[in-house]
């Protein structure tokens, strides 16, 4: 008995057509979703980063390699870089013996990019200090600031847009906020005084905070409850 041909057919051309349309309809509205997933994940990448490097300066005040470190912030229009310094016990020991030395003279002058720093991030390589650069991440500020720390805690000092205030009443500050850099956030809007954003649009806040004693954090700005959340 001759066997039933069987009616096999494939797509049409207008089936195809429409499942391409359907693909390029679901992937138009989760492109944005995965883009701000992607922006967030190499903003909040930055920030832990940075975190790490002053963890990891601060650490070896503690196991005493250094006496005496700095961070230094630069954000240029291409980018944020962040150094970290070490200056050893018999340096440190030398500048507090010579009271001509600027290092005694007021804590701006003590946290100067430019001072004797024995190890210097970038141009030693070794672990202890550290030069990160990062293309796609801003802060408040253009320029240089820094911040130093010590096991002496009278030490803690900094300069330039790490410094508030004047005279008797000038603090070293103990925030840094860090965003998504992009033509239209060169720098994140924030109100420093309050540590909000100035923007409710501004994307990705973060926040790395640290005390006199070394103690280092990092909170992310949270958009729908507007307050700070730590991470």
């Amino acid at each position: 008995m001759q066997a039933q041909e069987k009616n096999i057919k494939g797509f049409s051309l207008l089936e195809m057509l429409v499942v391409i349309a359907i693909i390029g309809i679901v992937s138009a509205a989760a492109y944005p979703r995965f883009s701000d997933w992607r922006e967030e994940r190499h903003s909040r990448g930055a920030v832990i980063k940075i975190r790490n490097l002053m963890k990891t300066i601060n650490a070896q005040v503690q196991r005493g390699k250094y006496s005496f470190v700095q961070v230094e912030i630069i954000n240029t229009d291409e980018s944020l870089t962040a150094i970290s310094k070490g200056m050893k016990p018999g340096t440190l020991n030398d500048k507090i013996r010579d009271g001509d030395d600027a290092w005694n003279q007021d804590p701006t002058s003590r946290c100067s990019s430019t001072n004797d720093w024995d190890e210097v991030g970038g141009a030693t390589g070794i672990y202890e200090v550290q030069e990160i650069e990062i293309k796609d991440a801003t802060t408040t500020f253009e320029g240089t600031a820094t911040v130093c720390f010590a096991k002496n805690v009278r030490w803690f000092s900094g300069s330039g847009s790490f410094i508030s205030g004047a005279g008797d009443d000038t603090t070293v500050d103990e925030t840094m906020f860090i965003c998504s850099r992009s033509d239209d956030q060169p720098i994140c809007g924030v109100n420093e005084a309050s540590g909000e954003p100035d923007d409710s649009d501004i994307k990705n806040l973060f926040a790395v905070n640290w005390t006199r004693f070394g103690e280092i954090t990092m909170d992310k700005w949270s958009s729908q409850f507007e307050e700070w959340v730590e991470q």
